[in-house]
This record gives C-alpha cells, structure tokens and sequence, in this order.
C-alpha cells in the first residue's frame, strides 16, 4: 500500500465517521452540531524489501454538520489533525519520524447532487534528515465522492507520490 493508498483511506474512514454520527443526531435547523473524533490509524507507507516503513497515526477530527431549516443536512466542516510516527516493522524501538498534518476540511454536495470532499492546508509533509520534505501536499483539493474520488479542482503544491520518495524513506530507515 502506498501513500496515495493511505490517504484515500483515510478518507474513506473520516466520511464513514461521518456518515455514522450525521446519522446519529437528531439536527437542530440554525444550530451546529459541533463533535470531536478520535482514532488510531495503523498503516504501512512503504515496502523497503527486508522491511516495512510504518505510520503508527493518531487522528483527531473537530466536526460541525450543518442543517437546514427542515433538518436536513447541508454540510461538514472538519479540522483534522493526524499525529504521524513512521518506523521500521521490525523495529518498534528503533529510529522514530514524526510530524504533524493538519487539514481543513468540508464534506457538501454540488449542483447535481453528488457528495464533494474538499480539503485545504499541509495533508502530507514527511521531513527526512537529508532529503528534505517528501510526500508533500499542500494547498486545496477537491474530490467527487460520489464518483470514485475523482479529482475535480487542484490548486497548491500537490504531490504525485514519486519512486524517489519512497527511495528516500527506505534508505532512512535502513
């Protein structure tokens, strides 16, 4: 599983929370419901051959779910913060990366109907001693969720997940 990989699904996990607490609340029009999520999220960043690079993550979502005037819902806005701490498989007590990711999110609907996840600010920034900054991406992104998370929009210094990223990552960790 790659970068790429985690971050759509932990995206899917978000909007699965989502769904389940929007379901979970009797709405109050006019009134946010304002909650907080939080959760661990295990998964592994990159095969490096002898071992795997892990991101050992804790994921705290402050969410607001809007309503209209008949209670039905319009809107999420969420600001997510993802506590990162990658290490070696095979090694728990070994070298350690951490950092900090934080995304400012809204789950609404387009003209047609169809569910839109936009999200805005650092969502990924992996600093490695000697390689500087990998797996960034920045700025505002917009996905069709209803559409198999299709990119619609992009604006930023987004990421395409490159070879030479996990390369580094590997040769950190080795």
């Amino acid at each position: 599983m790659n970068i790429g990989q985690i971050a759509n699904q932990f995206r899917l996990i978000t909007v699965v929370t989502l769904l389940f607490f929007m379901a979970s609340f009797n709405a109050q029009a006019g009134k946010p419901d304002k909650y907080t999520n939080e959760y661990p999220f295990l998964a592994e960043v990159v095969d490096c051959g002898d071992f795997s690079v892990l991101d050992d993550a804790w994921i705290v979502e402050n969410v607001k779910d809007f309503y209209d005037e008949d209670g039905n819902f319009i809107r999420s806005d969420m600001q997510i913060t993802g506590y990162d701490d990658l290490y070696r498989s095979d090694d728990i007590e070994g070298v350690h990366l951490t950092g900090t990711a934080h995304i400012n999110a809204r789950v609404s609907f387009d003209e047609n109907g169809d569910m839109l996840w936009t999200q805005s600010g650092l969502a990924v920034a992996i600093m490695v001693p000697g390689h500087g900054r990998v797996f960034l991406d920045a700025g505002r992104l917009v996905f069709n969720m209803d559409d198999g998370w299709d990119l619609v929009f992009s604006a930023g210094k987004n990421h395409d997940w490159n070879f030479e990223d996990f390369a580094a990552l590997c040769e950190y960790f080795d």
